[in-house]
């Protein structure tokens, strides 16, 4: 009896020493590590490549967008396309702009502006213009009753034109006595010279602009004009549907004029297909209209070419 209520002795655990918790954790420890390093070991050797491959492409890929965005990178292209045109020496344009290589024969544009504008007589001025035998009479006329006869040129200074007509120029600018200013376009020829035009020197026009008010010109065949779209749709031309109007400037103006494009003309098909952003240089036809002139009001009849210069 006496053994069925005996009481159940407690155990007691017995903790581990200091000695044997420390081997414990050290074969831990060191099983950890074996894991480890066979499961990195075991890699096999197409899984090595595979991420070689991987971590050559994504540094192939952050060099090459360093690149793209590198500040600077397309200010550089965008220089070099919108170069002036190529220096005596190197290669000229041709029409179309298809660049070709030339050896220079002559002195350089600058050269060239500075020996036509130091020059003091025609005879001396004709062999740095271009077209010579065409315009030696405008020099004449130029030089000798016209506004050529009183200019004093003071300075002669850089200027920044767009090509056009597909010839290449250098553009210079005169400061006159006065106070007024002339361009000098010195236009790179095929044969591997550069010589002045004279006709955009000049502002050379066909008619008087002083007939052309007065009526006694009924038409004028080459203007050369400042052009820029305008909005002055009256009378004759109150069509807009019909007329494109246009304001019309010149140095030789006291005050601008209206030129009126018929929008159905195709000889201006081209013209008013690119129509210019900015006031621009234009060479033009012009008709007089009885009821337009006492209003400046005059027909745009034909575009010869974009810009002054003589061909």
């Amino acid at each position: 009896m006496s053994s069925i209520y005996r009481k159940p002795q407690r155990t007691y655990r017995q903790e581990p020493d200091d000695s044997s918790r420390r081997r414990r954790r050290k074969s831990r420890s060191a099983s950890q590590e074996t894991h480890f390093g066979q499961s990195f070991t075991s890699l096999s050797v197409p899984q090595w490549i595979r991420q070689g491959a991987l971590v050559v492409l994504l540094l192939g890929f952050v060099s090459l967008m360093s690149v793209l965005i590198r500040p600077g990178k397309t200010t550089a292209v965008a220089a070099s396309t919108s170069k002036a045109p190529s220096p005596p020496g190197s290669a000229s344009i041709l029409p179309h702009g298809e660049p070709q290589a030339a050896t220079w024969q002559g002195p350089q544009t600058l050269e060239v502006a500075n020996a036509f504008t130091a020059a003091t007589t025609v005879e001396e001025r004709l062999p740095w213009v271009d077209q010579p035998e065409e315009v030696a009479a405008l020099m004449e006329e130029f030089y000798s009753s016209g506004p050529g006869r009183t200019e004093t040129i003071t300075k002669l200074s850089a200027a920044r034109l767009p090509m056009q007509e597909g010839r290449a120029f250098d553009s210079f600018l005169v400061t006159l006595a006065d106070g007024s200013s002339r361009a000098v376009d010195v236009a790179y020829e095929l044969d591997g010279h550069a010589k002045v035009d004279f006709k955009a020197y000049s502002r050379f026009c066909s008619a008087p602009w002083s007939g052309l008010l007065d009526g006694s010109y009924p038409t004028a065949a080459e203007m050369r004009v400042l052009l820029k779209i305008g909005s002055y749709y009256n009378r004759d031309f109150s069509d807009e549907g019909a007329w494109l109007c246009l304001i019309a400037n010149s140095p030789e103006l006291k005050e601008p004029l209206y030129l009126y494009a018929r929008r159905d003309n195709p000889q201006l098909r081209a013209f008013l297909r690119d129509l210019p952003d900015q006031e621009t240089r234009y060479t033009v036809s012009i008709e007089n209209t009885e009821h337009g002139r006492p209003h400046r009001q005059f027909i745009l009849s034909k575009v010869l070419r974009s810009g002054w210069l003589g061909r």
